[in-house]
């Protein structure tokens, strides 16, 4: 699955912003410079790649700085990307359940009511400490 993932983001990425691909070694060496200068289909391969690794691991953080930024600068798949790390912080495969709560209620309030009742299963995982040290940190 990976393969055809990153197959597909390497296609997408060819057609990279020339500034990126001037200043970065070709691909797909340079897919980290791309995505680090701007380029946003290769910040979704990256964050793709840290999102498949992050599920073994636990930690999505990478992945969700990758998608995000792959978010803002309009890409689709960056999008698809950024839904598919909030949902699995929403199921608890986050090392740091307080962490992805937050993460949660942020993009709820930026406008993702999509994750309202992900947030509240992930609040199911949660010790009433972890849920009240999570809205703290939110009200701050």
């Amino acid at each position: 699955m990976w393969k055809m993932t990153l197959g597909l983001g390497l296609a997408a990425v060819v057609m990279a912003n020339a500034n990126a691909a001037n200043k970065c070694p070709p691909l797909p060496e340079g897919m980290r410079c791309a995505a680090e200068n701007g380029d946003p289909r290769a910040m979704y391969v990256v964050g793709r790649e840290a999102y498949d690794k992050a599920r073994e691991a636990g930690d999505y953080t990478e992945a969700r700085r990758w998608a995000v930024r792959s978010k803002e600068a309009g890409f689709l798949a960056g999008k698809m990307l950024y839904k598919m790390v909030h949902m699995q912080a929403g199921d608890g495969q986050h090392k740091d359940l307080v962490e992805a709560h937050g993460w949660l209620t942020m993009a709820i309030d930026g406008g993702a009511n999509y994750l309202v009742p992900w947030r509240r299963r992930l609040e199911g995982k949660m010790t009433n400490e972890q849920i009240s040290a999570a809205r703290q940190k939110a009200n701050n």
